[in-house]
């Protein structure tokens, strides 16, 4: 079976086998060198002589384990049994971590259970058994490198692996039409992105209204534009309206508004009223037949329209969701509400509700977007979307 994508945590018994396996060095340097030199040098002196010459070995080798591990998280123990010790952000532990670890182990040495207790206090972390007391103190943390993935090789914590190619631009933003989408907002999308109200400002409006007139059955001859320019100037009271396809190029120019309430704005010609918010009433009603979420644990989720994903979820004061996706997280990295979710012909749309420990979507071409609270981004199928520890992938129904 591949390993796991997701971080996962050293079992006590490894941590305390990995312990053992970094000591025989040690212990077999102290007791050899003695009887070494006692054998070769028969006499009084070859008793101190050898300790003194174990002790220095001993010490040379603690020296290179602590700075290897510090550098690498490596240690033999840490080899043999498949962890790596790291920092809390997946980084290389460094030099004070690993001498304040050791250093605290040495201490707990002062009575004969002290190591093993501090080696097994993982077992006592409420926080899926994350973090010894020792690993606490120094902020480290201990992966499991063949259950999960090895962050000090990934990048740390939060990203996933391959995730270090990225676009010129730093972001999907140049990934073509495998990109995200930026929508501005403070909120959670709800709506299918695109798409726009008849009250946004004039600017909006005239970006807005290109793919309503594009799809709308009614072609306006070329000769009707100047005709509908000298309509809207006519009104008492008139503001600038976005021009029909022929007549985009015309430039508008405000006029003074003569009384204080503005009169009705004519529809354009051979177009009712009715018939243009009929047209983005259809392109709302759009909907994909349903986007799959596998997540890294084997469990999958259908999401057909909106959703809530954290491990309590719940809307905000006149939010809905149509499903609310309760997440069993253990190690706790995953918020209460975490994600909104959005399903769309494309793919599903991805926003960040201001989590604790951030989201992020990776394509399959290993282009990696961080999400900022509040800005939905697009998750085409085969993206791979982390939520703290963990994730999900994206695949069509």
């Amino acid at each position: 079976m591949p390993p796991s994508p997701n971080l996962v945590n050293a079992t006590a018994a490894q941590r305390l086998g990995a312990k053992i396996l970094d000591a025989l060095p040690v212990a077999a340097l102290l007791a050899a060198a003695p009887l070494l030199l006692s054998l070769a040098m028969p006499g009084r002196d070859a008793l101190p002589v050898g300790f003194a010459a174990g002790g220095a070995l001993a010490g040379g080798f603690a020296l290179w384990l602590w700075i290897w591990e510090a550098g690498t998280g490596k240690t033999p123990g840490n080899l043999a049994l498949g962890i790596r010790t790291t920092s809390e952000d997946g980084r290389a532990p460094g030099l004070i971590p690993v001498l304040l670890r050791n250093v605290l182990l040495a201490l707990s040495g002062i009575t004969v259970a002290g190591p093993v207790v501090l080696l097994l206090s993982n077992l006592w972390d409420r926080n899926s058994q994350r973090q010894g007391w020792h690993d606490k103190v120094a902020r480290t943390l201990v992966v499991d490198v063949r259950a999960g993935r090895d962050p000090l090789l990934t990048g740390g914590l939060h990203t996933a692996a391959g995730a270090g190619r990225t676009s010129p631009a730093g972001s999907l933003a140049s990934a073509g039409p495998l990109a995200s989408t930026a929508v501005p907002g403070p909120g959670p999308m709800t709506s299918v992105p695109g798409f726009t109200a008849a009250a946004q400002p004039a600017q909006g409006r005239h970006q807005a209204a290109t793919p309503q007139f594009q799809a709308a059955p009614v072609a306006a001859p070329q000769s009707q534009a100047p005709q509908y320019q000298a309509q809207q100037f006519q009104a008492p009271a008139a503001q600038a309206v976005p021009a029909p396809p022929a007549a985009r190029s015309m430039p508008f120019q405000s006029v003074p508004v003569p009384a204080p309430v503005a009169a009705p704005v004519p529809a354009p010609p051979g177009v009712h009223p009715d018939e243009e918010l009929e047209m983005t009433r259809v392109a709302r009603r759009r909907r994909s037949a349903g986007i799959r979420i596998r997540f890294d644990d084997g469990n999958s989720s259908v999401i057909t329209g909106t959703a809530l994903l954290g491990r309590n979820p719940g809307p905000k004061p006149q939010e809905t969701a149509d499903q609310l996706l309760d997440f069993a997280d253990m190690g706790r990295s995953v918020s209460k509400t975490h994600l909104h979710l959005q399903a769309d012909p494309n793919g599903i749309w991805v926003t960040d509700r201001n989590s604790t420990n951030g989201s992020a979507v990776v394509t399959v071409q290993g282009l990696r977007e961080e999400l900022e609270p509040g800005r939905p981004v697009l998750a085409p199928p085969g993206s791979t979307v982390f939520f703290g520890d963990r994730s999900f992938t994206v695949a069509p129904v």
